[in-house]
This record gives structure tokens, C-alpha cells and sequence, in this order.
């Protein structure tokens, strides 16, 4: 599969965090916008998914309501962004991949974070895993958000899902690259907003 990565190996870098595990840190200075790479892997059923694997980490990304990517553990990519209350990066829909892209300037040294954006609490969740170790300002302790914020991000989420056609994904297969990406995504209110 090839790297996930659509900037160049010398604006990134992995390195060991201090609570998080593995994380992605800038060794240049990304451009508020700039699209940093797309969440590849392979296609498995939701209804099929063991869950046994989150215990080291959560690499499940959803492509719809019955698929997601699961993506190569053993190389580097978006799977090894870390939560964060306060992100710098975000993710964006476009023909159907989950891009990663910065959300601000981010300077040399600093961690590459993407809020996960995980439903609501509910009964399926007790206890929960999902624990923020963030220790941004704002820090809401989960990865999870509100029913509000949760309910305004997927409004905001399906209105982008419609710009574009969704890629083919297939169970059993590869998510494959997209012929061509864009290489920069306008910013939006929505994503202060759902981080406020």
C-alpha cells in the first residue's frame, strides 16, 4: 500500500510522545490549509469489526455507516495522528477519503493533532476508553463530543459528503489513492466552532 502522506518526508517526522504513544510532529513550517495526506487501508465491515484491536490504540476510521478503514499499522500515516481537544489539522470529505489537512500554521517541533470526532457517550461506551490526554486548555476529558456539537459536524459533514462522488470502496480490498488531490482546503467556522 503506498504511503499516506500527500507532503513531503521531510515536513514530518515520527517520534515517541510522553503519554500518547507514537505521534506526528512538523519538521517545516505546513500552511494553515494544506492538505497533509489521506486515511488509506483496508475495507472491512463495521458488523464484522473486533473490536479487540482498540487496545492499543483506535485506528478504525468510517467510510459509511456499514464500512471502515483500517490501515496499515506497520507504516507511517494519518492513523498515527493523535487526539486532541484543541487541534491543529482536520479532517475533510472529499470523493469519499477522509483527508487530513492543516487547520493553522504549524510551526517546526509541534505535534500534528486531529480531534476525533467520536459520537456521543451512550450505554455501548461504559466504561468508557476513549480518555483525552491532551492537556490542551480546553481539554474535555473524551474524545467524544456533545449530541450538539456531534449533531452540527455531521450537518456540516453530510452538506460535503454531496459536493463530491464518493470512490468505490470494496470490502475485502484496498482503499485505493485517488488519481489527483487538491492540495489545499478552505477553512470553515464549523471547525472552531465544534472545538470550542
Amino acid at each position: 500500500m503506498p504511503c499516506m502522506f500527500l507532503i513531503t518526508d521531510d515536513v514530518w517526522s515520527v517520534k515517541k510522545t510522553k503519554h500518547k504513544g507514537l505521534g506526528v510532529f512538523a519538521q517545516k513550517c505546513i500552511i494553515a490549509g494544506t492538505v497533509l495526506g489521506d486515511y488509506l487501508g483496508n475495507v472491512i465491515s463495521i458488523a464484522d469489526y473486533d473490536v479487540t484491536l482498540d487496545k492499543h490504540g483506535l485506528y478504525l476510521l468510517y467510510y459509511s455507516d456499514s464500512i471502515a478503514i483500517y490501515p496499515d499499522l506497520n507504516k507511517p500515516g494519518m492513523h498515527l495522528f493523535n487526539h486532541s481537544c484543541s487541534p491543529n489539522c482536520w479532517m475533510y470529505i472529499y470523493r469519499g477519503h477522509t483527508l487530513f489537512f492543516a487547520l493553522k500554521n504549524i510551526y517546526p517541533g509541534e505535534e500534528l493533532t486531529i480531534h476525533y470526532l467520536l459520537s456521543p457517550i451512550d450505554e455501548t461506551c461504559i466504561p468508557c476508553p476513549h480518555i483525552c490526554k491532551c492537556q490542551s486548555s480546553n481539554c474535555t476529558g473524551t474524545m467524544h463530543l456533545s449530541k450538539e456539537k456531534y449533531a452540527l459536524w455531521r450537518q456540516f459533514q453530510n452538506n460535503e459528503k454531496k459536493k463530491s462522488k464518493r470512490a468505490r470502496a470494496v470490502i475485502g480490498a484496498i482503499l485505493e489513492p485517488l488519481p489527483s488531490y487538491p492540495t489545499f482546503i478552505p477553512l470553515n467556522p464549523v471547525y472552531a466552532t465544534i472545538c470550542s
